[in-house]
């Protein structure tokens, strides 16, 4: 069943003071997706060069104050879980340590350090750190998120992106009632599956985007890669796996395919000076099957040389976003980073 990706446009003309006031067409493009029914706005004009990444204020900021992810510090000032719960008090994976979060906002709610190493670059996070981190938040969510439906891998990196600690960690929640983003991926998957009943909507995404080539990046084990069609910063990049499988249904090395990708985009947000950014994967768990397995990476940029935010009142208050790359030729520029 072919989905619809609709695209629209307004057009907008005013007389240019940088080319003689001669008149100035401009086209606006809008676009809705039918995955989440996000909307985006695409403005495209030339961006400007990001130039290296520079993350000298935030270490000098820090400097001389104690990590609590630090090993030094980490036994000391993290909290343990519940000995019914975790009776050695943290999970522990390699050199990924998890604990309970301190600062709660879910029913399951924990950090993950994912290196001893108290800072790295975006091209620094290997496959191995990423999957170390993958598989600890498999062993995590079913140890202790039994009896929830919804969870979810979060990352936040550097203080733009609301990182409160440089020190690489993840945070992963869990709970019975999905989040917002979730609840509107869900809704689109059982409206399209009332509708047919046979077929399911990730696998139709997926399908339509591998055909359709212009933003399709390629298929890593059990997911499917593309540049997201209506999306929420300048650079957003979706994993997207079919099927209603989550990540307590994957094998080890279906989740090391899944790091494979975003150590690419790593790489690539590297190069492309790219400071700092959010992930969240998004996970089904025990029965529930509507919201499919979804990962999804996006910039947050200051744009020079007044470092303004990429987001806006428009992103914020109107739950829409304004983007100045289109997604193909994110994809284009993406694709020899690609395994």
């Amino acid at each position: 069943m072919a989905l619809e990706f609709g695209v629209s446009s307004r057009k907008f003309s005013f007389l240019d003071p940088f080319n003689g006031f001669q008149r100035k067409d401009l086209a606006i493009e809008v676009r809705r997706d039918p995955l989440s029914g996000d909307v985006a706005r695409i403005l495209e004009f030339r961006a400007r060069d990001l130039g290296p990444i520079d993350h000298s204020l935030f270490l000098e900021r820090e400097a001389g104050r104690p990590c609590p992810f630090c090993p030094e510090y980490l036994e000391k000032v993290t909290a343990r879980f519940l000995p019914e719960q975790v009776p050695q008090g943290r999970l522990s994976r390699n050199e990924a340590v998890l604990f309970p979060n301190a600062f709660p906002y879910e029913t399951m709610n924990s950090v993950m350090v994912l290196t001893r190493e108290h800072y790295l670059q975006p091209k620094e996070f290997t496959e191995e750190i990423i999957d170390n981190g993958f598989m600890l938040a498999r062993e995590a969510f079913a140890k202790l998120a039994q009896g929830m439906r919804f969870a979810s891998v979060n990352w936040n990196y550097m203080m733009p992106a609301g990182g409160g600690i440089i020190h690489p960690h993840f945070q992963l929640a869990a709970g019975k009632t999905p989040t917002t983003y979730q609840a509107a991926v869900r809704r689109q998957a059982l409206a399209f599956k009332r509708k047919h009943p046979q077929e399911d909507l990730a696998a139709a995404y997926l399908d339509h985007e591998r055909k359709e080539k212009s933003r399709w990046l390629g298929r890593l084990g059990p997911a499917g890669w593309t540049a997201t069609f209506a999306p929420r910063a300048i650079y957003d990049i979706m994993a997207l796996v079919p099927g209603g499988k989550g990540l307590l249904d994957l094998k080890p090395a279906q989740v090391a395919k899944m790091a494979q990708g975003v150590a690419a985009v790593m790489r690539f947000f590297q190069d492309k000076g790219v400071s700092a950014f959010n992930m969240a994967m998004h996970t089904p768990l025990g029965p529930e099957r509507a919201m499919p397995l979804m990962l999804r990476l996006v910039s947050r940029i200051e744009i020079p040389p007044l470092g303004v935010d990429e987001i806006n009142y428009f992103e914020k208050l109107h739950d829409e976003m304004l983007t100045f790359i289109r997604p193909e030729s994110l994809a284009a520029e993406l694709r020899p980073y690609w395994p």
